[in-house]
């Protein structure tokens, strides 16, 4: 964890808890866990919020699923710890081999067409969201998925976005393979909010990414809320950002596994503070997510229409 603040715990009543937890499970907290329980109100009671739903609520898609397509959005953004994560938890729903063999070559393994094309337009929407057409929807369509069950698939594309965002540029630490293994069963039990896996009904996706997008650019926080707006901005196509955050913004946006110690520190110093910091690396995730949801939705609206 390249942020001494978030690997800590922000405040003691969330020190104390992460201690606990990890007393209790016989494992160290992963550092997932610990980010969205820092700064929770700037992001993670809002990412929480729409990952349990989109994860555990009712979709056309299996939970092994989704876990598939958010190991493979790992895998696109060269993301080990979340490769690790969502591979263990998916193999506990689909079986190691048919995990692994989409993990090595999604063209060849033995999958139903509708989820292939679905993972083929995530794919696109992950790494050339600017390339994305009508026809990409279309062959998703095409395959007798439907456009809700599409919308799905884009949500867990960009959440997982989002999380392998930060998980790069906070530098997460892998788990060994027995840690995993508990971990896995665990998330696949009690899925993204603290005990709260059993979700009814079917996510709102609109609703919940507007609460995150909202909540990341709230007056009320750490940062300028204009640097904030400004990193949004920079993410859709603005003018750059004064240095290190417009190098910092553009390497999480594009590259978040090139995300270096010395560019965190160089943030940190800048900004005077280690919380200031993980909210320009969460708004600049948050931010490459949404952009990826904004375009996804538009292509589903004008092929639906």
């Amino acid at each position: 964890m390249r942020l001494p603040a978030v690997d800590k715990g922000d405040g003691p009543v969330y020190r104390m808890l992460i201690r606990f937890i990890s007393m209790v499970s016989g494992m160290r907290l992963p550092d997932a866990a610990r980010i969205v329980m820092y700064d929770r109100d700037f992001y993670g009671k809002p990412m929480t919020a729409w990952t349990n739903a989109a994860m555990r609520g009712e979709s056309r898609w299996p939970v092994g699923d989704r876990e598939l397509m958010a190991a493979l959005v790992a895998k696109w953004n060269e993301c080990p710890f979340c490769i690790d994560a969502h591979g263990s938890i998916a193999a506990l729903e689909l079986g190691e081999p048919m995990v692994t063999a989409v993990l090595e070559d999604l063209e060849q393994a033995d999958i139903p067409a509708g989820l292939r094309a679905t993972l083929v337009f995530l794919k696109k929407l992950s790494l050339s969201p600017d390339e994305l057409s009508l026809a990409d929807a279309q062959a998703v369509l095409a395959e007798k998925v439907t456009p809700e069950a599409l919308e799905d698939a884009t949500a867990v594309a960009v959440l997982f976005g989002i999380t392998v965002r930060c998980a790069s540029a906070l530098d997460f630490q892998l788990l060994d393979s027995a840690d995993s293994a508990k971990a896995a069963a665990r998330m696949l039990k009690r899925g993204y909010e603290f005990g709260k896996g059993k979700v009814h009904g079917h996510a709102d996706h609109h609703r919940l990414a507007g609460e995150l997008r909202k909540s990341i650019l709230r007056s009320s926080a750490e940062t300028d809320i204009t640097l904030r707006r400004s990193i949004a901005e920079r993410i859709a196509g603005g003018a750059p950002l004064q240095a290190p955050f417009d190098e910092l913004v553009m390497r999480i946006s594009l590259a978040p596994y090139k995300v270096t110690d010395e560019l965190i520190d160089r943030t940190v110093t800048e900004l005077g503070n280690e919380k200031a910091a993980f909210e320009v690396i969460v708004t600049a995730a948050v931010s490459a997510g949404l952009y990826r949801w904004d375009k996804g939705c538009s292509m589903l609206k004008d092929v639906v229409h």
